[in-house]
């Protein structure tokens, strides 16, 4: 289904959730996911069929707890419960963050592309984006967060590099780990993969 989403004053684009495309005037516009895809940043030699359901299902779940659709996560049954719980425990570590948007659609109109940051908002008083893990650590995952803290930088009116990036993996046994992403080159990398991906 195309829905059609006002980012602000002046930007209005269509995101299609089912194709996860993005599009601005009429034009489709590259994903963060696609960019990185197509740069060929991603390794799939240990990718299974469960890993995109485990992803798929828990990025709902922890949704939900931030949105309020659930409200006791100890009473969830699911066999990815121990995943959200993982993160409750971290967003209760952290000091239960102030997300101004969760899983989010936005495109830059600037740079022609588009995401959907996990996380936006405040952490420890700064502006941040986070970006929710299931499985390993990756390298790449510093180009990731990079390319979603420019996607974010101008509806908040702060350069990129002053935005706090992390990523949380999350594992089934309740435990989790929080890094923060502070390789300045990750933003060298994020506007190449602009420049050839999104002809910037």
């Amino acid at each position: 289904m195309n829905t059609k989403l006002k980012q602000s004053d002046e930007t209005v684009f269509h995101f299609d959730k089912d194709s996860h495309t993005y599009w601005i005037d009429g034009v489709e516009v590259p994903s963060i996911t696609a960019m990185l895809d197509n740069c060929c940043y991603f390794d799939d030699t240990y990718w299974r069929e469960e890993c995109a359901e485990r992803g798929t299902m828990v990025h709902k779940l922890t949704a939900d707890y931030d949105t309020g659709a659930i409200e006791e996560p100890a009473s969830v049954e699911n066999k990815w419960k121990g995943f959200l719980l993982a993160y409750v425990k971290a967003m209760r570590d952290l000091g239960k963050p102030r997300w101004d948007s969760v899983e989010e659609a936005r495109v830059s109109p600037s740079y022609r592309f588009g995401g959907r940051p996990d996380r936006v908002g405040k952490l420890w008083a700064a502006v941040s984006v986070l970006d929710l893990k299931t499985g390993g650590v990756y390298d790449w995952h510093g180009i990731q967060t990079a390319l979603q803290a420019i996607l974010v930088a101008e509806e908040y009116k702060l350069p990129p590099t002053s935005i706090v990036r992390y990523g949380l993996n999350v594992k089934d046994n309740g435990k989790y780990s929080l890094i923060e992403h502070k390789d300045v080159r990750d933003f060298d990398r994020a506007y190449e993969v602009i420049r050839r991906c999104a002809r910037r």
